[in-house]
């Protein structure tokens, strides 16, 4: 069965150009695409035609694709979070897991053309929804059942997804610090184009917005997910010197470790001096020093749902339409406490 970097070689182009080609969100000019057309033609690869197929073969088997990896996407606890939640439904209904990763983000639609063409899943768990990669917008052209981890962007609000609403616990967060006396509170997001680092800088902006705080710009920064990205946020922020920030919170606990690691190397006392907030509730959140207050997202009852929710549209045949929302708690422990008074 040919795939998508099979046409790709024949019509001397990236296989990134072949997945525009089929998507038709992107201008494309005419003659790479007579190209790419009559390539695939000569090869015999249909995307429609073979996502269509699979529901007349079953394959036992569900796909998930990492979305860009990188070193940091391991180190955090949401990857094995995730997994432990798809492997949970998926075995229990007899399902095995293909997982697929992507060296870039405009790989991400190659890998999952690949699956589709190659005919090796019955439906796919999408968790990235990168706003710079139209992963959904691929996936809504072919006939395959897939759900989204988190929601999608508006143009795309019927497809299925699983979410924790973000920015409404986001702000949650940013509303227990202003209630400790916290004014200049720093949001430390993960990769800026990544949908859901958007949604929780809204719910901080608004909650900022709902206790008439004025944010200072600079206390907006992107930590990628990694430990050194909060670092990093806290080495930047603190040359604002009166501007600097009294409570931070980090949009996964990584980056929340980042920060504890570059106050204590201040001497500044946690939470004496400034408080911190991660997200997750991470084991290791448990273990920190001092032990972090982190909003807990459970990922694997959201992927285990995710899972459960594709599972069935294949079973039945229809694409799956649910939309669904976890609640999350926040856990209170020792890096957070009231703000000093001047």
């Amino acid at each position: 069965m040919p795939t998508i970097r099979d046409v790709a070689t024949r019509a001397g182009v990236h296989p990134s150009t072949v997945s525009r080609v089929f998507t038709g969100k992107t201008q494309i000019s005419e003659v790479t695409r007579v190209r790419v057309l009559a390539a695939a033609d000569a090869l015999g690869f249909q995307p429609n035609a073979v996502a269509r197929s699979l529901s007349m073969q079953r394959t036992n088997m569900i796909a998930v694709v990492v979305p860009h990896a990188f070193d940091g996407y391991f180190e955090d606890s949401y990857f094995p979070e995730v997994m432990r939640g798809v492997l949970r439904s998926a075995y229990k209904h007899e399902y095995r897991v293909l997982v697929g990763g992507s060296s870039g983000r405009a790989d991400e639609i190659v890998q999952l053309f690949d699956i589709v063409g190659s005919r090796q899943a019955d439906g796919i768990l999408v968790l990235s929804n990168r706003l710079d990669v139209d992963i959904v917008g691929a996936l809504c052209n072919q006939n395959i059942p897939f759900v989204l981890m988190g929601k999608p962007t508006p143009e795309y609000e019927e497809v299925a997804w699983v979410d924790s609403n973000d920015a409404a616990y986001t702000g949650q967060v940013v509303d227990y610090l202003i209630g400790l006396g916290h004014r200049r509170i720093a949001y430390v997001g993960g990769d800026p184009d990544v949908l859901v680092t958007k949604e929780r800088q809204r719910g901080y902006c608004e909650a900022m917005a709902r206790a008439g705080i004025e944010i200072v710009p600079e206390w907006i920064d992107y930590g990628f997910f990694v430990e050194d990205g909060g670092y990093q946020a806290v080495q930047r922020m603190r040359r604002l010197n009166g501007d600097a920030p009294t409570a931070y919170y980090a949009a996964n606990d990584l980056m929340a470790l980042g920060i504890l690691r570059a106050l204590r190397e201040q001497g500044i006392d946690v939470p004496g001096e400034i408080s911190v907030v991660g997200t997750n509730g991470s084991l290791i959140s448990a273990h920190s020093h001092p032990p972090l207050t982190t909003l807990h997202v459970p990922y694997a009852d959201m992927t285990a749902k995710a899972t459960s929710i594709l599972l069935q549209s294949i079973h039945t045949g229809d694409m799956p339409k649910a939309q669904h929302t976890i609640d999350c708690q926040l856990i209170i422990r020792e890096s957070t406490g009231p703000a000093i008074t001047m």
